[in-house]
């Protein structure tokens, strides 16, 4: 009689847990950090096993060995210096779409070329995720947990830590009306290159002044190619760091885009849907810098607005949208 492993490695529970720890780790980093990016490709692959395992274990097993089968299927292995083998994750997105009609070819060649990237990041010297914005895979990368969290029964509620955001971001990939931004940018262009040059100069000269860093993320308009501004709404853990050499707490949290405006050519853009459809979709970070008194609340507020009023000459801090 074959023994038991007291705990199977390539059961659905065993892949899903292990998913789930990374997933943490991915919303514990910033968006636009290349850990966000590691994690969540680390974090999706061990998602597809754990699909594929809830429909049978043995599916994962290489069929070169019929040990692994029997691994798989939770027993002590029964030949000395035997080292299961799974198959790969590219074998395991082609069984997956075969098995799982709502898991589409677009879904497993995002996923394959997610984990590329990841290969990428790991084994050479090229920097992937810290390049690319998030647009670009972040509601894809829901999209497949979603579909592959329903094929073991469970909910993003049961993944994620803002099942609300990832699902506006799954709507985003199928919003016709985000098609129509690029028609409103359009137009906006026409009348920016009928306008004289010299209306040209001072639009760009006000519209610089007024797009501080402090206001929002600058970024280029789509329209007239002047710094404009992108605003947004806190997602995710807020990351400290304690600056010691230079006496500051430092905070940075991810921002996802909501709203757009540049006044030079008075172009406006709401919803990520649209933002995302003409490039603006990409999550930004928000940093402030405290003082230690300000951040540990050493001193009642009175106390810190009549200390801001004798230094009200010099340098105050203020939020930065803007960091790289």
């Amino acid at each position: 009689m074959l023994n038991k492993t007291t705990s199977n490695p390539w059961s659905s529970d065993s892949l899903f847990a292990k998913s789930l720890t990374y997933l943490e780790q991915m919303e514990a980093s910033i968006a636009d950090d290349w850990q966000y990016g590691l994690w969540s490709s680390l974090s999706l692959e061990l998602l597809a096993r754990a699909a594929l395992s809830s429909i049978s274990p043995v599916l994962l097993a290489d069929s070169k060995n019929w040990r692994n089968v029997t691994f798989a299927l939770g027993n002590a292995p029964t030949a000395k210096k035997f080292n299961p083998i799974s198959i790969s994750t590219k074998e395991v997105l082609a069984r997956l779409t075969e098995l799982l009609p709502e898991f589409t070819e677009e879904m497993a060649g995002f996923c394959s070329k997610h984990t590329d990237d990841r290969n990428a990041e790991l084994h050479s010297g090229e920097v992937v995720f810290g390049q690319n914005g998030t647009s670009r895979w972040l509601p894809r990368f829901y999209q497949s947990c979603d579909v592959l969290l329903k094929s073991m029964g469970k909910t993003l509620d049961d993944f994620v830590s803002d099942a609300n955001n990832a699902e506006s971001l799954i709507k985003s990939l199928g919003d016709d009306a985000a098609k129509s931004v690029k028609q409103d940018i359009s137009a906006h262009s026409k009348v920016w290159s009928n306008k004289s040059e010299s209306d040209k100069s001072d639009a760009v000269l006000q519209a610089t002044t007024w797009a501080t860093r402090q206001s929002g993320h600058r970024v280029d308009c789509p329209s007239c190619s002047t710094i404009a501004l992108l605003h947004g709404a806190p997602v995710g853990a807020v990351a400290t760091e304690i600056n010691e050499e230079d006496d500051e707490v430092i905070q940075r949290q991810s921002m996802l885009p909501s709203s757009f405006e540049c006044i030079a050519c008075g172009l406006k853009i709401s919803g990520y849907s649209k933002l995302s459809a003409c490039g603006l979709g990409d999550t930004f970070s928000a940093k402030t810098i405290y003082t230690p008194a300000e951040y540990f609340e050493l001193y009642t507020e009175d106390e810190l607005q009549e200390a801001r009023d004798e230094v009200e000459a010099s340098y105050t801090y203020e939020p930065d949208f803007n960091e790289y």
